[in-house]
């Protein structure tokens, strides 16, 4: 006779099903090489478009020839590099017709026009609005006898920083941005796994065959255990690949602040793993079907992209943003918010752990609710299991009731 499975070892022998049964299948290995070629992808596409985007070409006549020198000093001041063309009214206008140009500034003072093919560059609009201006304004100062460079000199604005700026700030940012959406993609596509494979179980009932020798709570820790472990390898692998390839392409100077963001990413997919996969379960084990499961999953989808959106448009521009500041301590927020905010400098380490202290209360809190809800619900079968039902006092095994 066997003797029956302690605990640990329960919750063991559970993992190390879920795990080797998910690394060795192929949708593991066919997710990695997707994520790598989706993440060159992107980078690649970023920087066609920032090729294509950083260098306007602009035409002048012989009548604006004159405006050439002031064009160049107005984008040298607004960071634009514009390729100036020397070119006749007509041909200009059949290469701006043709994407040959993306502008033509043509006429004569006080009747400058900039013709654009079906719409005109607004940076290299506003270059041109700028060089017009100081020439017409230089024109007049002459005439009132006033020395136009004597009055830019007295113009000038100097502008300084108390903390010197950060020369690595643009890998800093690239480094939060391709955290983030590690996290993002781990999270979701985990936590979808552990709420799939529980309605499969449900569905074939398979999971009342476990029951009879193990208990909920062990089944749902065990499962959360391996898939965790699976989603953290994949992490690891991603991580090291990337790292690798973008100090071996020159990408990456700051390997101290890759680490760090390393070990940011780790640190919070735990606790985020742990907090969704909970949910995952939970939800899962509320319905029967694999159609019902979508509906019921879509709020936790929600959950994960808000904060997601939040790191994409709010820090680039803005990294002390206050509303950043305040979610990232936030559980089902900071995941994902904090270690951005720390890969970018404004975050120092204690607001790290406060906040990773939040979401682990948070994790536990957490757990004992899905655990309850997952042990109500994981043997009932037909109709979708109420809250009401899901979250009242624990329903003995042998209540099993079929609605089918």
């Amino acid at each position: 006779m066997t003797a029956p499975l302690g605990s640990r070892q329960a919750v063991l022998l559970v993992a190390g099903r879920e795990f080797t049964s998910q690394v060795r299948s192929r949708s593991f290995v066919i997710g990695l090489l997707v994520t790598l070629v989706l993440f060159g992808g992107i980078g690649l596409l970023g920087s066609v478009i920032a090729g294509q985007s950083s260098n306007p070409s602009l035409g002048v006549t012989p009548e604006t020839s004159s405006l050439r020198t002031a064009v160049e000093q107005a984008a040298a001041t607004q960071g634009l590099d514009v390729r100036i063309v020397p070119v006749e009214d007509g041909p200009g206008r059949v290469q701006v017709d043709a994407d040959e140009l993306d502008a033509l500034l043509t006429g004569s003072a006080g009747d400058y026009e900039l013709l654009g093919r079906d719409a005109v560059d607004p940076q290299l609009e506003a270059v041109v609005g700028t060089a017009v201006q100081q020439e017409a304004l230089a024109a007049a100062l002459s005439q009132s006898g006033v020395d136009p460079a004597q009055l830019a000199q007295r113009s000038q604005v100097s502008t300084d920083t108390l903390q010197p700026v950060d020369p690595d700030r643009g890998e800093r940012l690239a480094l939060a941005l391709v955290g983030t959406v590690l996290l993002f993609i781990s999270l979701s596509g985990y936590g979808q796994l552990v709420a799939t494979g529980v309605v499969e179980e449900k569905q074939s009932r398979v999971v009342e065959l476990l029951l009879a020798t193990i208990k909920p709570w062990q089944l749902l820790a065990g499962k959360v255990l391996g898939l965790g472990a699976v989603g953290l390898l994949q992490l690891v692998i991603l991580g090291i690949i990337g790292t690798v390839a973008a100090a071996g392409g020159g990408l990456l100077t700051v390997p101290g602040a890759a680490a760090g963001m390393f070990a940011m990413v780790v640190l919070w997919y735990l606790l985020g793993f742990f907090l969704f996969a909970a949910l995952y379960a939970a939800i899962g084990s509320t319905v029967s079907r694999q159609e019902e499961l979508n509906s019921v999953v879509t709020p936790l989808i929600f959950v994960l992209i808000v904060p997601f959106v939040l790191v994409v448009n709010l820090l680039p521009g803005d990294p002390r943003n206050e509303l950043a500041a305040v979610l990232s301590f936030i559980p089902f927020l900071s995941q994902t918010i904090m270690p951005a905010r720390y890969a970018l400098g404004v975050a120092p380490l204690w607001e790290v752990g406060v906040s990773a202290l939040i979401a682990l209360v948070a994790v536990v809190g957490v757990v004992r609710v899905a655990g309850r809800v997952y042990q109500n619900s994981i043997l009932r079968t037909g109709a979708r299991v109420t809250l009401r039902e899901a979250l009242g006092r624990p329903a003995a095994q042998s209540m099993t009731r079929s609605r089918a």
